[in-house]
């Protein structure tokens, strides 16, 4: 950034300016051209900036319909591409503070994205133990008898259990993952008719006494 001062910038700009004047009739854009200030090249980036007051007016420099004009015209005269970033600002401490507020924008969608991919798999995991139960369920031969139906709940739980070990769940779990597990209980009580709450009773009964699995 410190290719060019900020007066040299704002000369830059100027004659940019006129430029654009030139080749665009258009006189709402001449006023929007005379405010704002140039701040800075940085990287294959011009830094325009305007005032608070200004800020509206910079629409204009920003439409489909004059922006690749405004590139154009700063790139001529710098004699190299660039694309003209337009900040609310007039001052290259602005600049700099709009550059923090970018990074902390940027960490937190990266912190966002994080969160959401580490949701989606919890997600995928819980209803492909609830898929493993129903599609048990769908094989089950002679389900309409009780004695049937209750190995396959046994079986179940076997499932969900290991599930609940493979994936370090426990009370200290976030609410995704409660969450998750709640609707497994739900698909398993559509299947055998039995309340989800009665069956997540008994599978943290037997759980806590040790009698589903080592």
């Amino acid at each position: 950034m410190a290719e060019f001062t900020q007066q040299q910038a704002h000369q830059i700009w100027l004659t940019a300016a006129e430029k654009v004047k030139d080749r665009v009739i258009a006189p709402t854009l001449y006023r929007a051209l005379e405010l704002p200030v140039g701040i800075a090249v940085d990287g294959n980036e011009f830094i325009l900036g305007f005032a608070n007051q200004d800020i509206p007016m910079a629409g204009h420099l920003r439409s489909a319909q004059h922006r690749a004009i405004v590139d154009q015209c700063v790139s001529e005269v710098l004699k190299r591409k660039v694309r003209v970033r337009i900040i609310e600002g007039t001052t290259v401490e602005d600049y700099e503070h709009y550059k923090k507020q970018q990074q902390a924008r940027e960490q937190t969608h990266v912190t966002l994205n994080v969160q959401r991919e580490k949701e989606r798999r919890v997600i995928q995991a819980w209803d492909q133990v609830g898929e493993q139960i129903t599609r048990m369920y769908a094989k089950l031969h002679l389900r309409q008898l009780a004695q049937q139906r209750a190995d396959f709940i046994w079986s179940a739980f076997e499932i969900i259990n290991e599930a609940v070990d493979n994936m370090g769940y426990s009370d200290a779990s976030e609410e995704i993952e409660k969450r998750a597990l709640a609707r497994v209980f739900e698909k398993f009580a559509t299947v055998v008719e039995i309340p989800s709450t009665m069956l997540a009773f008994e599978f943290f009964k037997l759980r806590k006494e040790g009698k589903l699995g080592p």
